[in-house]
């Protein structure tokens, strides 16, 4: 799998995966997409995020988190919408702005997200609240 600008955490260290996930989302500055779980659905929408994200100077960024668990306390310390917030636990992946607050979600009943459902939640995470 070629990725240009996907981080993908790992699974064998959880605190290097928590302190790469808090780096992403507080210290640079991203519309980040993050995406959840493992197997070929995940990794169809990894390749898709990706390859939407954008030259590499620009800002949109693809986190791939295959051990949900081992950031738990990253995830319950994110803002947003309180309806957005719950539906984390069961999604298959969200989009922060730059300010750091979850925008969309995409739920685990949605099919794999296809390039238009990708592009959504990037866009909707761009824009002004």
């Amino acid at each position: 799998m070629d990725l240009r600008k996907t981080t993908i955490l790992p699974t064998d260290d959880p605190k290097l995966a928590v302190r790469l996930l808090e780096q992403l989302i507080h210290e640079r500055p991203l519309v980040l997409l993050v995406i959840l779980g493992t197997g070929p659905d995940a990794e169809t929408f990894v390749q898709r995020a990706d390859g939407l994200a954008g030259k590499p100077e620009e800002p949109r960024w693809v986190a791939w988190v295959r051990q949900p668990g081992d950031v738990q306390s990253v995830l319950d310390s994110l803002n947003g919408t309180p309806s957005l917030l719950k539906a984390i636990p069961s999604c298959r992946g969200f989009a922060l702005s730059l300010t750091d607050e979850v925008r969309d979600v995409i739920r685990v009943s949605e099919p794999v997200p296809d390039l238009v459902r990708v592009f959504q939640a990037f866009a909707r995470a761009e824009k002004k609240p």
